[in-house]
């Protein structure tokens, strides 16, 4: 049996609440409660082009080494994928943002 998949438009996910909610928690988690550091461990010694499901606002950007050649970051609500454009500009690599969901990925 085959799965059908869907494709869904770029705001086909929409939690505003969350979104806001999370766009201030996870600062405050980086900054204060030592996320950061679990980000740059996590990352370390990557390479090459990533595809990062789910970029949220974008934190990770700022912790990808200079071996990753490009990140493609799958956002699904606009919010967040707004302020992971805003962080893209500021990486010290080159980050795409796009809209999609995990399932409308073609693998």
């Amino acid at each position: 049996m085959t799965k059908q998949r869907t494709k869904a438009g770029p705001d086909a996910v929409r939690h505003p609440l969350f979104a806001r909610f999370y766009a201030r928690v996870s600062v405050l988690a980086d900054a204060k409660g030592g996320v950061g550091e679990l980000r740059r461990e996590l990352l370390d010694g990557l390479s090459g082009r990533i595809v990062e499901v789910g970029a949220g606002n974008g934190l990770n950007f700022a912790y990808y080494p200079a071996a990753v050649s490009e990140v493609v970051a799958i956002e699904p609500e606009r919010l967040l994928r707004r302020l992971a454009v805003e962080e893209g500009l500021r990486a010290g690599v080159p980050v795409d943002v796009v809209p999609g969901t995990a399932e409308a990925l073609p693998v």
